[in-house]
C-alpha cells in the first residue's frame, strides 16, 4: 500500500467520530484488532464512539499531523465538542472541551490490525469540572477572603449587638494583632486571638496546653472580626475547616460596628 492509501485508510475512522458512521469501524479494523494501551477491540471501540457522540453530539475530530513509517501510521489529533449528555456518569455540563491525543496504527493487508493510543483524559475531565485544574491557581488574600464569604455566613453589626442576650455562650473573636486592636479598640465582650495563634489554639489535635479552653466546643456560636472584615473572614473559614459548625463573619469588621454608632472598648 502507498503512503497516501495508508493515510486515507486510517483517516476513515473520522467518519465514525464526526458523522456517527459506526459501520466504518468494521470496514477498516481487522476483527482481531486490539489497542494495546486501552485494550479496546472493534466492538469496544464502536461502543466508545456511540457513547462519546451521545455525550458530545457536535464532536469533531481533526488530524493535526500524520506520518507513515513502513506499516505504521502516527496521527496527532484534536477532538472538540460540547457536553450535552451524560459522560462517565456525570450529567451534562454544556461546557466546551478540546482534547488532544496521539494514535499509532499498524496496517496489514488493507486493515488496521493493532494500535497504541494516548489521549489527554486528565485535561478533558478538568475542562468539564470533574477534576480541579493542575497546578491549582495561585491564591491571593482577597481571593481567600472571597472564598471564605462563599463558605461561611455573614452577620451585620446590628444583628451581632442583639445576639449576646439570646446566646450567652456567643464568642466574638477579633483576629487582628494586638497592636492593630489598640489603634481602633475592640467590640465590647470580644476577645483578641490573632489569626496566627488561632491556627493552634483551636486545633483539637494539638497538645492540650496549646489549646484555648474557650474553643473546646465545636458547636459553640462564634463570630470573627477584624478591622475591615477580610482577615476576620479568613478566621471564620479557618474555624469552619477545623470543624466548628456555628461560625459567622462580622460583615465589614469593627469599622462597620463603629459606623453603626456602636461603642468600642479601647
Amino acid at each position: 500500500m502507498s503512503v497516501q492509501t495508508i493515510k486515507e485508510l486510517v483517516s476513515r475512522e473520522l467518519l465514525a467520530w464526526n458523522e456517527g458512521r459506526i459501520e466504518v469501524i468494521n470496514e477498516i479494523f481487522a476483527p482481531t484488532y486490539v489497542n494495546h494501551f486501552t485494550g479496546e477491540t472493534p466492538a469496544a471501540l464502536k461502543q466508545k464512539v456511540a457513547a462519546v457522540r451521545v455525550a458530545f453530539p457536535d464532536v469533531q475530530v481533526a488530524i493535526d499531523d500524520q506520518m507513515v513509517e513502513g506499516d505504521r501510521v502516527v496521527s496527532r489529533w484534536t477532538a472538540r465538542g460540547t457536553q450535552e449528555g451524560e459522560f462517565m456518569g456525570a450529567p451534562a455540563t454544556h461546557k466546551r472541551m478540546e482534547q488532544t491525543g496521539i494514535s499509532i496504527m499498524r496496517v496489514q493487508e488493507g486493515k488496521i490490525v493493532e494500535g497504541w493510543s494516548r489521549a489527554d483524559d486528565l485535561g478533558l475531565l478538568q475542562q468539564l469540572g470533574a477534576l480541579p485544574p493542575w497546578p491549582p491557581p495561585v491564591k491571593t488574600f482577597q481571593g481567600m477572603a472571597d472564598e471564605a464569604h462563599r463558605t461561611v455566613p455573614t452577620l451585620k453589626a446590628v444583628d451581632l449587638q442583639r445576639r449576646p442576650d439570646k446566646e450567652p455562650a456567643l464568642l466574638v473573636i477579633d483576629v487582628r494583632d494586638a497592636a492593630e486592636v489598640a489603634q481602633t479598640g475592640m467590640i465590647p465582650g470580644a476577645i483578641n486571638l490573632s489569626y496566627g495563634a488561632l491556627t493552634y489554639l483551636a486545633d483539637h489535635a494539638a497538645p492540650e496546653d496549646w489549646r484555648d479552653p474557650r474553643l473546646a466546643d465545636h458547636a459553640r456560636p462564634i463570630v470573627t472580626t477584624c478591622g475591615l472584615g477580610p482577615l476576620g473572614a479568613l478566621g471564620s473559614k479557618l474555624l469552619h475547616d477545623m470543624g466548628f459548625s456555628n461560625v459567622h463573619i462580622l460583615e465589614g469588621g469593627v469599622q462597620a460596628w463603629i459606623d453603626a454608632g456602636l461603642p468600642v472598648k479601647k
